[in-house]
């Protein structure tokens, strides 16, 4: 149940910081710092024991948040980028704890695996309409 709870905090934090940061256009790091912000205030109230925790998925998922909008073109992508983020930093969680730069490693190692993703399958679906495979 607290996984859940984890997956459903970094989706919801990484859409929010990706539309502060693009449609508001306040910019990826102001977008970022409110997320957290306001997660880091909120979170501990409405959730004592899972509180941290989920004030670091946040602001991980904030994180990945930051991609611009050519890399992530809508909220569905984003929602994608999102879980990926949560499910690294689950499997992450006990792994190098108190070392700096591990929540924007997860962040980027998530963003890039979707890009990843894209290019593999979009470069399929070409392949295809092209009549090659």
């Amino acid at each position: 149940m607290e996984e859940i709870i984890v997956l459903i905090t970094s989706v919801i934090a990484g859409m929010a910081t990706y539309l502060i940061s693009n449609f508001l256009k306040r910019g990826a790091v102001i977008a970022s710092a409110i997320i957290t912000l306001v997660s880091g205030i909120m979170l501990p109230y409405f959730f004592p024991i899972l509180g941290s925790t989920l004030v670091t998925a946040a602001a991980c998922s904030s994180y990945a948040g930051m991609i611009s909008i050519e890399n992530a073109l809508d909220l569905r992508e984003m929602a994608l980028i999102s879980l990926i983020t949560g499910i690294l930093y689950i499997a992450a969680s006990s792994a190098y704890v108190g070392i700096g730069g591990r929540l924007g490693t997860i962040a980027a190692i998530s963003c890039f695996a979707w890009l990843g993703f894209k290019k593999v399958f979009i470069g399929i679906d070409e392949l295809f309409e092209r009549g090659n495979l």
